[in-house]
């Protein structure tokens, strides 16, 4: 199957807890919306959280090597997307399933689309 080179969906989540010293904390609930980003050639069907908006209109960016390492930011962005990229947990799961979703249906479309073009092309060439 070709590789689609940039498909994205958005995620929403709510209440959404991200680990503090250990443990799973829940006084800290987060609501907001991420950007699921297919990873790749080499990793079809899979995604990775290219960006975060909180609900409060704050827009996290996925920290790379010229942002700050130690910035709140960034690891609040690091330990959102944990979770989320993480299909051992319910949000992971479900960030999953409706990525997979998502790209069976922009495939569909996208083959859809290719056979409309090739079938126009078919049809200019013979007129």
């Amino acid at each position: 199957m070709t590789q689609i080179a940039a498909f994205s969906c958005e995620y929403s989540f709510d209440e959404l807890s991200i680990r503090l010293c250990d443990r799973w904390e829940t006084g800290l609930l987060l609501y907001g919306r991420a950007e699921l980003t297919s990873a790749g050639a080499d990793y079809e069907d899979e995604f990775y959280v290219s960006a975060i908006r909180l609900d409060g209109g704050a827009r996290l960016a996925r920290p790379n090597a010229q942002s700050a390492a130690s910035n709140f930011e960034s690891e609040l962005f690091r330990r959102i997307a944990a979770v989320i990229e993480d299909d051992r947990t319910h949000p992971g799961r479900h960030a999953a399933e409706l990525f997979a979703d998502e790209l069976e249906q922009f495939r569909e479309a996208d083959c859809d689309q290719a056979y409309k073009i090739g079938r126009e092309r078919v049809l200019e060439t013979s007129a």
